[in-house]
């Protein structure tokens, strides 16, 4: 069996795709020409000195009548005040001078963070308490969550690139922000979308492998963005499932079709990575941590003005990270490094470079479970600890990137921005593990094989894209335009290496399973180079129009389409150095539409509905080794979201139902000519739910986030489809900030429950395999011991639950009871 990676070749039409791009330029030119081309002023802050006249009362909520007076926000928790009064101001105040006057002897300060930001710390020397501060100021919470304290957000722009609220978006959003990253200590992006709402995670295979699936609405999530970028989806390698969360300010989950700004992608979810950015004052953190089986982690952060002026901005993360696994043997390490400036330049456009280097190593990994009924068809009960893999199997991937962005905000508040990134990830597997279809001899532990392979590539991926947004006029009314233009080049080659296809050592008889599970030890079969290569690329080039009008206040509807190139070829070179291309596909003008509408029935309660179209080019192959056609088809979501507490606090639920033709099911143990999975296109098939999600601050000290889904897929006869995927789960995570003499104490507790599951012809007589529902209880808490010192202890599936986080032929055990403890020095 090959690599799994699948390449293309671009064959954009130049002449069309410039074309559309000049159209849309000129639409953007044109919105924007009655105003001057000249920077925004900073109008974060008020003037020099403003009237305010503010009675006595609660420290805090003076706090917030003041900055919302100043048209700041500023974050902090109510609870941190414990009962501290105030007696109000009245005068001619700067925004620093009020602060300055209300805080005096109260032992805080407020910290401008720029951008109108505000953040409420304890004074060096002071007998105030300091705390993670949480956000309940009215100016409220912008699109960056770092330093807000909340689990929700002000905006995002995932879903249509319209920055909107949560309430205003038509879709389904969850957006992960850094407070609840930090507070359930995720350290990987696999960590937060097994967190997710709507989001089942199913690892056949160890961490760092390609038996690393999600499932949204009943179908896989492929579709990953790390600043916008579009990582491709039918090439190994690209996926971000190894990505270390120390880096990230944020990840937003678009559940449902997001073909407007990806153009091609899979209607279960979109996974939206937004990188840490420059603040506009010093802040540096050194955070340490160990937990159970050996983890020992490291992380540094620091960021803030690197001139006196501040127009230079900076921020270094670096992280590094080793631990065992509860499989026997497993041993994990990864690398992370981040660095990115900030430039106001002379002009007022704004320049962003930056890098990013990850390196992860996965060592005795497993690619698959244990398995689920041994020879007789009885069912199997290894322990949690079993590891299928050999001592040599092990997973290295490694990425970097570069990328920069220039920013410029004009007078009638249009924004353009062009981005360019440069991504060289590379993986090399060696993979030798126990192969158990039909299971082995309960007794004596024959019948069984260990199947090995090695696949290595280096990929490269350059993406260009550009976008104008911003406010226009039109019958008296105000509208909303974003317009963009993108395009991707992504391809990868390596040599060709032998595998199981190979037969002989590569697919090899051993005597006892029981031995090698308890060992591991197995000679590796030579797994040099053959002297054969592949290799392919991908090449997409898009352009999009999103126009959000409001026909009246209560109403906005959203029209957009994007046009999509595409086309991908692969190639093969054997050892004589022939080489053979193969074209996989080639589509011209692909039109993806979106509409949307938006009917507030109050302030705080709107209802939705959304529709849009369905493509993405697959790479998988049918027993003949023809690939399958395009995934097409529809999307439609229907629901109702309601913000409170002027943003603190989303909730929604919502209906769906997605339409599919082409839908690639994998055939069990049937392969295609060159020893690759075979799978066939099912037409038909639906999948219908319904979710409801919560986030945010539902009373003071109090965030939670989490919610309920449903997701039930089938084929066209009915017939369900990825039964081995639960249809209903529940996740909801809470975090108190206590008050009073506890105000220097947090707490949280987390609960995650799913139905059952199931897998039909799993034995090798037909046994059907049943994992009944499964609930998890994790708790954490964290206590401040000063002003710069925290503590914090994280504690999952603390009643020890056993069960199968990974199901197919096999099984994948989830992690039994641990226990991590973070010491965090922020200066």
């Amino acid at each position: 069996m090959k690599t799994p990676a699948v390449g293309m070749t671009p064959q954009a039409n130049p002449a069309t795709f410039a074309l559309r791009c000049l159209v849309l330029a000129v639409s953007c030119a044109t919105l924007a020409l009655p105003v001057a081309a000249q920077s925004v002023p900073d109008n974060s802050t008020r003037p020099a000195a403003f009237s305010v006249d503010i009675a006595p009362g609660p420290l805090g909520q003076v706090l917030s009548q003041f900055a919302a007076a100043a048209g700041v926000a500023l974050a902090f928790d109510a609870g941190q005040l414990g009962g501290l009064q105030s007696t109000g101001l009245r005068g001619r105040y700067g925004v620093a001078e009020g602060f300055d006057r209300l805080l005096a002897g109260t032992g805080f300060a407020a910290r401008h963070q720029g951008g109108g930001k505000y953040r409420l710390d304890a004074v060096a020397g002071g007998d105030a308490r300091a705390l993670p501060t949480v956000n309940v100021n009215a100016a409220l919470l912008g699109m960056a969550t770092e330093g807000s304290g909340s689990y929700t957000t002000g905006a995002t722009n995932s879903a249509t690139g319209l920055n909107l609220s949560l309430r205003e978006t038509p879709q389904a959003v969850t957006v992960f922000t850094r407070s609840r990253i930090e507070d359930q200590n995720l350290d990987e992006i696999s960590e937060v979308l097994d967190q997710t709402v709507g989001v089942s995670y199913n690892g056949t295979s160890a961490l760092g492998s390609d038996g690393i699936n999600y499932y949204a609405r009943g179908f896989e999530v492929k579709n990953y963005q790390v600043d916008g970028g579009v990582r491709p989806t039918t090439i190994y390698g690209f996926e971000e499932t190894t990505a270390d969360m120390a880096i990230y300010d944020r990840v937003e989950v678009v559940r449902g079709a997001t073909g407007l700004l990806s153009g091609t992608g899979s209607p279960s979810a979109t996974v939206s990575l937004v990188r840490k950015r420059p603040t506009d004052s010093f802040a540096a953190a050194l955070t340490g941590q160990a937990g159970s089986y050996d983890k020992y982690r490291i992380e540094a952060d620091v960021s803030g003005p690197l001139t006196a002026q501040g127009n230079v901005r900076g921020r270094l993360v670096g992280a590094y990270q080793e631990n065992d696994s509860h499989l026997d043997r497993m041993h994990i390490e990864k690398q992370v490094f981040y660095g990115v400036l900030d430039v106001d330049l002379p002009s007022g456009s704004l320049l962003t470079l930056g890098v990013d280097y990850q390196d992860f190593t996965n060592s005795a990994a497993p690619r698959g479970g244990v398995p689920l009924f041994f020879s007789d068809g009885t069912q199997t009960r290894f322990s949690r600890s079993t590891n299928v893999g050999a001592n040599w199997s092990d997973f290295d991937q490694e990425s970097l990137s570069l990328f920069a962005a220039l920013e410029h905000r004009f007078a009638n508040d249009w924004t353009v921005k062009l981005n360019l990134e440069h991504s060289r990830p590379e993986y090399d597997e060696s993979i030798g593990y126990l192969y158990i279809w039909g299971g082995f001899d309960r007794q004596t532990g024959a019948g069984a094989d260990v199947i090995s392979s090695r696949w290595a590539g280096e990929l490269e991926q350059n993406i260009v894209s550009v976008q104008a947004s911003g406010p226009f006029s039109l019958f008296g009314r105000e509208h909303e335009l974003v317009v963009g233009a993108s395009h991707s080049d992504g391809k990868d080659e390596g040599d060709d290496y032998p595998g199981w296809w190979s037969g002989g050592a590569y697919w090899q008889a051993i005597p006892d399973a029981y031995d090698f599970l308890a060992t591991g030890n197995l000679a590796q079969p030579p797994l040099g180079a053959t002297g054969g290569a592949f290799g392919g690329r991908a090449e997409q080039s898009g352009a999009f129009a999103a126009l959000r009008l409001k026909p009246t206040d209560r109403v906005a509807v959203i029209l957009g389409s994007r046009v999509t190139d595409w086309k991908e070829t692969e190639w093969s070179q054997s050892a004589s150095g022939a080489k053979t291309h193969t074209a996989i596909s080639h589509e011209t003008g692909v039109v993806t539409p979106y509409a949307g509408v938006v009917v507030d029935l109050s302030e705080q309660v709107s209802v939705y509905a959304s529709y849009t179209q369905i493509f993405e080019p697959q790479s998988v192959e049918d027993v003949n080794g023809r690939t399958i056609d395009p995934l097409e088809g529809v999307n439609y979501e229907a629901g109702i979201k309601v913000e409170l507490m002027g943003g603190l606090l989303n909730a929604s639920a919502a209906i769906f139902r997605i339409e599919q033709d082409n839908f690639a099911v994998a055939i069990p143990n049937t392969f295609t000519p060159d020893g690759k999975a075979a799978y066939r296109a099912e037409s038909g098939t639906v999948s219908e739910g319904f979710e409801v999600e919560v986030a945010g601050e539902v009373m003071p000290g109090l965030q939670v986030g989490g919610g309920f889904s449903r997701a039930e897929p089938e084929d066209a006869d009915g017939d369900a489809l990825l039964t081995y995927v639960p249809t209903d789960t529940f996740k909801l995570f809470s975090r108190y900030q206590f008050g009073g003499d506890l105000t220097n104490l947090q707490v949280g507790g987390n609960l995650r429950w799913q139905n059952e599951a199931y897998i039909e012809d799993a034995g090798p007589n037909g046994e059907s395999f049943r994992q009944g529902s499964v609930a998890l209880v994790d708790l954490m808490a964290r206590y401040a011991l000063t002003p710069a010192v925290s503590l914090g202890v994280n504690v999952n599936n603390l009643f020890d639950r056993t069960y199968y986080s990974g199901l197919s032929y096999a099984g994948v055990y989830g992690a039994p009871r641990n226990l991590s403890v973070t010491a965090k020095y922020s200066f």
